[in-house]
């Protein structure tokens, strides 16, 4: 059963990271899934498929056996006052249910596409304060952080340069990271949350003001 990562934040925060390495068949025989789960397992294409197994796996681990629902927009949502988010990298899956909102994005670390797409999704005063030491580093979590914040936000889609800003954080894991949600008329603080998992970098967003 391979979970490669379990987080338990603050009492009321879950996140399971599973690196989905086995067949169908063996997923399958694991998850024990009911006829309607079945179904729709068997009207998604191959990736997709693989990606709700390992969604199903890691709720059952979470121990959250409910149907996942989605909005207009896409967001994930629960029949229970739980919040939810998913992400998923080259076979890897993560969800996080939590009793807040919450943003959560997986990120395979490649240098060379976080580099070339760098100008755009990192404003002018994040610009300021990025270290040229371990900028590479950076770049990842900062673009996990407004992935998280996109989640977080309903899905809306917003510019990453204009409406989602991140503030100078060191490169410890999981410490408490400040970013922002903006528009014309309000901005909302939110705390954001890294951790490295192999060549992977696990990103978490709460609204828990």
């Amino acid at each position: 059963m391979p979970i490669i990562d379990s987080i338990d934040h603050a009492g009321h925060t879950k996140i399971i990271t599973w690196d989905v390495t086995e067949s169908n068949e063996e997923m399958l025989m694991l998850l024990n899934l009911n006829p309607y789960r079945l179904y729709k397992f068997s009207q998604l294409r191959p990736k997709q498929a693989q990606e709700y197994l390992g969604l199903r796996a890691c709720l059952q681990e979470l121990g959250v056996d409910y149907d996942v629902n989605y909005n207009e927009k896409g967001k994930p949502y629960l029949p229970t006052t739980d919040e939810i988010s998913i992400t998923h990298s080259y076979g890897k899956v993560a969800v996080g249910v939590s009793e807040v909102s919450i943003g959560i994005d997986i990120e395979l670390e490649r240098p060379k596409k976080i580099a070339n797409i760098k100008q755009k999704f990192v404003r002018k005063d994040e610009q300021d304060w990025l270290p040229e030491v371990n900028e590479l580093d950076y770049l990842h979590i900062i673009w996990g952080i407004k992935e998280g914040l996109y989640k977080l936000n309903g899905g809306n889609l917003w510019n990453f340069l204009h409406h989602y800003r991140v503030e100078y954080f060191p490169l410890v894991e999981n410490q408490p990271i400040v970013c922002w949600i903006s528009d014309e008329y309000k901005s909302q603080k939110l705390t954001a949350y890294y951790k490295r998992i192999g060549d992977h970098y696990l990103i978490w967003v709460l609204d828990h003001e």
